[in-house]
């Protein structure tokens, strides 16, 4: 296999600090940060890299230049350029951590239905066989409660599964447009439209 090209290598060397800041542990913050900051700016440096490699090649110009405007319109691309120029020019990048807590309970319900019936005619005008019925529910019905409460209290109690929880944690940036996606998330899909244009130039011009 021939050399790879300078974006090539720089694509590659962004995709492992960025693995490395995501392998950081919760009490190497600045292991996350140097990786996390060398990533954006090694990634920056892809296009710049693209440029030196093929800028001599026939098509080239017209090919790269519609990618830029493809680039120039991209949310994600606008954001790490910024993030990438603040961290050469300002300092370090704003994020946060969030950590996420979810709960899982088991409950078991067991309840008992006590059933009224509630006739339209008042019971001077009911039948013999209706009055009968209402009489023995009248009867039956406290029985049968008491009989479930008994079988209830000698049922033996079922130990209940603890409950679970789960604990995840996560990297923003401290920019409102982005708070709700993943600071890894966004590396990952920005890393893999780099990938795109870097084989898409390799393969038309290597």
């Amino acid at each position: 296999m021939g050399e790879k090209c300078n974006s090539r290598i720089k694509l590659d060397q962004a995709r492992l600090f960025i693995s490395q800041a995501s392998q950081a542990k919760p009490d190497q913050r600045d292991i996350l940060t140097t990786n996390l900051e060398a990533g954006i700016v090694f990634a920056r440096s892809v296009t710049f890299c693209l440029q030196k490699d093929f800028h001599d090649k026939p098509g080239f110009d017209a090919w790269y230049s519609s990618k830029q405007d493809l680039m120039r319109q991209e949310p994600l691309f606008k954001l790490f350029l910024e993030k990438r120029n603040y961290v050469l020019k300002q300092g370090s990048a704003g994020i946060h951590k969030v950590i996420n807590l979810e709960a899982a309970e088991t409950i078991t319900l067991s309840e008992f239905a006590r059933i009224r019936v509630i006739r339209g005619r008042p019971w001077y005008q009911r039948t013999l066989k209706i009055l009968w019925e209402d009489f023995r529910a009248s009867i039956r019905e406290p029985i049968r409660e008491w009989m479930w409460k008994r079988k209830m209290r000698r049922k033996p109690k079922r130990k209940r599964p603890p409950s679970s929880v789960k604990i995840s944690e996560g990297y923003y940036f401290d920019d409102p447009a982005w708070e709700n996606r993943e600071i890894f998330d966004l590396l990952r899909e920005y890393l893999d439209k780099l990938e795109q244009i870097v084989a898409e130039a390799e393969k038309t011009f290597s």
